[in-house]
């Protein structure tokens, strides 16, 4: 009894000192493949005010945070005035570089950007005027996003145990990114070769973001202003591998709807005797993408008695 408790009292004696490590709790990776968001955009508090007297100048202070999974390099940033009411006594136009989340920076980078602007007088007879002032990021992304999906190519059922169930995935929760996949649902069908299998997947992609996708290499054009016509806007491209084969994924360049759906194929095939199995499925969708944030000021007019 008394060693016992010798034991006891040793083992408290020797936590309290640290030399007994307590048990660690467990910690939490971040996964930055997570979420529906690429660049947010934000005015700072009073930068522009709310309300400004006419002939004034003042300060617009825009945050620009990556929130995605993804790295920009040569984003675009455009500020856009009432002309009648504002005028821009910087550029109008800025770039940014910034990192998108990683596990040791779980929430993105971000930088802020500068612009000075100046009221204008008012007419005669207005004593105030609300105008609004447009904060608009254009920017390239993409998606990534992996699937472990089964591949059988027993097609006529003889095999009535397997290791998995040939079935559509869900993908809920997004990937880091405003466009997502939203589901996969394989086929396993026929080949031209006898001895194997061909698989498709029909892949399943939503805007879960608040902007509007376009062909990556005109976002730069789009946020100039420049006139666009309807096949740049919400169109992107996909591309897939299976474990290391790439996919032949049709069409080449989708149209983004409410309900696109992409179908990539293994063209090359997989050999029946492979049986049934676990393989990655990973994607990659290319686009440019375009949001923005507004900000309503009033303009009074500067009563002199």
């Amino acid at each position: 009894m008394k060693k016992i408790i010798f034991c006891l009292i040793l083992a408290l004696f020797l936590t309290s000192c640290g030399l007994v490590s307590p048990k660690k709790e467990e910690i939490k990776v971040p996964d930055v493949h997570e979420g529906k968001k690429g660049i947010v955009l934000s005015f700072l508090p009073n930068a522009p005010p709310a309300e400004i007297y006419e002939e004034r100048r003042f300060e617009i202070l825009i945050d620009v945070q990556n929130k995605g999974a993804v790295d920009i390099k040569n984003g675009m940033l455009v500020l856009g005035v009432e002309d009648q009411q504002v005028s821009l006594d910087s550029e109008k136009d800025a770039r940014f570089d910034l990192d998108g989340k990683s596990i040791f920076n779980p929430e993105g980078s971000k930088t802020i950007k500068e612009f000075q602007a100046e009221t204008k007088l008012l007419i005669a007879g207005i004593e105030a005027y609300d105008t609004a002032i447009t904060a608009t990021a254009c920017y390239p992304y993409k998606t990534e996003a992996t699937a472990l999906m089964c591949i059988d190519t027993d097609l006529s059922g003889r095999i009535k145990t397997k290791p998995c169930k040939t079935q559509t995935v869900s993908l809920s929760g997004g990937q880091g990114a405003p466009i997502a996949i939203t589901s996969v649902g394989p086929k396993m069908m026929i080949h031209q070769e006898a001895e194997k299998i061909q698989p498709e997947f029909l892949i399943k992609i939503h805007n879960v973001g608040t902007g509007q996708a376009l062909l990556r290499d005109k976002v730069h054009e789009a946020c100039s202003g420049k006139p666009l016509g309807p096949e740049i806007w919400n169109r992107l491209r996909v591309s897939a591998m299976l474990s290391d084969m790439p996919l032949k994924c049709r069409p080449e360049i989708v149209r983004l709807t409410e309900d696109t759906t992409v179908i990539c194929t293994l063209e090359e095939g997989i050999d029946r005797t492979q049986g049934t199995y676990l393989a990655p499925l990973s994607f990659e969708v290319d686009y440019g993408y375009l949001d923005r944030v507004v900000k309503k000021i009033n303009i009074k007019k500067l009563s002199i008695k």
